[in-house]
């Protein structure tokens, strides 16, 4: 994603004059934190003016639901996207791409094919459904300790460490371990984002906390007396499938994903989700007053404000959207947050409805790269949502909330609240 930045300048410049100007709007997106801490207005504009254009470079913006699903399952696409014409090569240098580079986000079959086989015998829904009493405990921790304050960043104090104590708990991590996941999780995670936001210091914290966690992984994975026996990591070890097995490198790969994907995912979601409700008091009181199923209530704040907003796929072979073809090795940008407000697909798609059903949103990918962890985000927000609400009377916002400078992933920095102790 590193050529973004160079689009974004030219778009706005001198040097894309030819660029149409729903288009430069676009791009603008990418250079201004303004628009993307409130990007609706661009998505509605989008959906207005054409969810399907040609962009600068060669490159195509799809914003459609119909558009981004055909895409996100199409069978010729590839998540490499140095393979787009054009393209920069892939950085596969640095300990976080090294590392991530190998994992089941960043490649194609059959080798993803393979590792999800595989991955899917020890990682399934009953798995995560296992967690629901751990999840609940500590969730109703964290509650209590929290309630006679009277006001807390629950950013800070549940959405960000309750993940990593569950993925803890997952993976078989000993308690007194799981500090150090804690930061290499919030090191990580803004790794994740395209170029254009990182700054040399963000790179440089992300590469030392991948090579930190992979150095602590490997280390699990080859002393089985340093792990718990029920966790995930032991059963990764040991599931076998028609007599392939993971080695012990994919093993350290996909814990270090379920960490870095399955952290960052999930606090955003908590905390996205929270921040929708207190700003649509109805729904807080709908669900504060036990209407709507979580599960169902979970599903529509992931369409509403999901905490990924953004994807790429490079086509490899032509494809018609729409009545447009693209050509192959075109590298497509997905705006997955603007599918999910698609006046196509949702009835008044700006309004927070937490009983919405059906509700087809893509928060989670689609095809064969649909988030492997997406049963224990939805899981843990179908928990932690509601108990909070419940649970610390008159809820209420206490000052501005502070969204991070990031475009692929969506979430806050803080979010203050004041309730009656």
């Amino acid at each position: 994603m590193a050529t973004l930045k160079r689009r974004a300048l030219a778009a706005t410049g001198s040097v894309a004059r030819h660029v149409p100007a729903d288009t430069a709007h676009v791009f603008a997106f990418v250079a201004s934190p303004a628009v993307r801490a409130e990007p609706w207005p661009l998505y509605r504009r989008l959906h207005r003016r054409g969810p399907i254009r040609p962009a600068p470079y060669g490159t195509w913006l799809i914003a459609s639901h119909a558009g981004v699903s055909q895409v996100l399952r199409h069978p010729a696409t590839s998540v490499d996207e140095s393979l787009g014409i054009g393209q920069d090569p892939a950085d596969r240098t640095g300990p976080f791409a090294a590392m991530l580079g190998r994992s089941l986000l960043f490649t194609d079959p059959p080798d993803h094919a393979r590792l999800r086989r595989l991955v899917s015998h020890a990682f399934n829904p009953r798995t995560v459904e296992v967690l629901r009493p751990r999840v609940e405990a500590l969730v109703g921790a964290i509650l209590g300790r929290l309630r006679p304050a009277g006001s807390a960043d629950l950013l800070a104090e549940l959405a960000v460490p309750l993940p990593v104590a569950v993925i803890c708990e997952l993976l078989g991590v000993p308690e007194a371990e799981r500090p150090r996941l804690s930061r290499w999780a919030r090191h990580l995670a803004p790794r994740l984002d395209i170029s254009f936001f990182r700054d040399p210091e963000r790179t440089r914290l992300g590469d030392q906390a991948a090579a930190e966690l992979g150095v602590f992984l490997n280390e699990l994975v080859a002393d089985p007396s340093r792990r718990h026996a029920e966790g995930l990591l032991a059963a990764l070890v040991a599931v076998e499938a028609d007599g392939d097995r993971l080695d012990r490198a994919e093993v350290v790969v996909l814990g270090a994903l379920l960490l870095v994907a399955g952290f960052e995912t999930t606090a955003n979601l908590v905390g996205n989700g929270l921040l929708a409700l207190l700003h649509h008091p109805e729904q807080l009181a709908l669900l504060r007053d036990g209407e709507p199923d979580p599960a169902v209530m979970v599903e529509e704040l992931l369409r509403h404000d999901g905490p990924v907003q953004f994807t790429q796929r490079v086509l490899l072979e032509e494809l018609e959207l729409a009545g447009h073809r693209i050509a192959a090795r075109t590298l497509v940008a997905l705006f997955i947050g603007a599918a999910n407000r698609d006046p196509m697909v949702f009835a008044d798609p700006d309004r927070l409805d937490i009983t919405r059903h059906p509700n087809p949103h893509l928060a989670f990918s689609s095809g064969i790269h649909h988030c492997l962890g997406a049963a224990l985000a939805r899981l843990e927000a179908a928990v932690a949502i509601p108990a909070v609400v419940r649970s610390l009377p008159d809820l209420r916002l206490a000052g501005r909330p502070r969204w991070r400078d990031t475009f692929v992933l969506r979430g806050l920095r803080s979010l203050p609240v004041t309730w009656r102790p």
